[in-house]
């Protein structure tokens, strides 16, 4: 059997690596590796090192395109250790998606308000476009949704997202 990573956690936080993960998240789940995917964030190498040096000594940060993402998912998982995924944002996650990576469940923990999005939770707003998004990803990839900011949040799931959108 080929040597793959343990996912413990997908998350959707536009802050990607910062106090949050680092200090409650990354506990909870034992993180040894976050991979980052966002194709903006892989070629700029200066922010890699901005987030490889916010994490503590003992994790490993990779960053990744989604091509790359994709190519090593399909090798192997992306490697070994345990690890939390994180995207900036839904439509990142969505094209992953898409390319044929499949995670079982994705959590909402930040992505911020704009004019076209509604609140669903303090720190989760969502448009029309991404709601389309996450109920293709939920109806065709089986992926389960929730929003949770911090670990003691009760999780919101689906169906509660659904509802609350549409209620806005």
């Amino acid at each position: 059997m080929k040597n793959m990573a343990e996912i413990k956690l997908v998350r959707v936080d536009f802050r990607l690596i910062h106090g949050q993960i680092i200090t409650k998240w990354r506990k909870i789940f034992k993180i040894s590796k976050i991979i980052v995917i966002d194709d903006i964030l892989a070629a700029d190498d200066f922010m890699i090192n901005v987030y490889s040096s916010a994490a503590p000594a003992d994790v490993v940060v990779k960053v990744y395109s989604v091509d790359k993402a994709t190519r090593l998912w399909e090798k192997n998982q992306f490697g070994t250790g345990d690890a939390l995924v994180l995207f900036k944002d839904i439509a990142t996650c969505s094209q992953l998606a898409q390319s044929g990576v499949r995670f079982p469940a994705v959590q909402l923990g930040g992505v911020p308000q704009t004019p076209e999005r509604k609140g669903i939770a303090k720190a989760v707003f969502l448009s029309e476009k991404e709601m389309q998004m996450l109920q293709t990803m939920h109806d065709k990839g089986g992926v389960d949704f929730t929003v949770q900011i911090m670990p003691d949040d009760a999780p919101i799931g689906y169906d509660e997202i659904v509802k609350i959108y549409k209620s806005k």
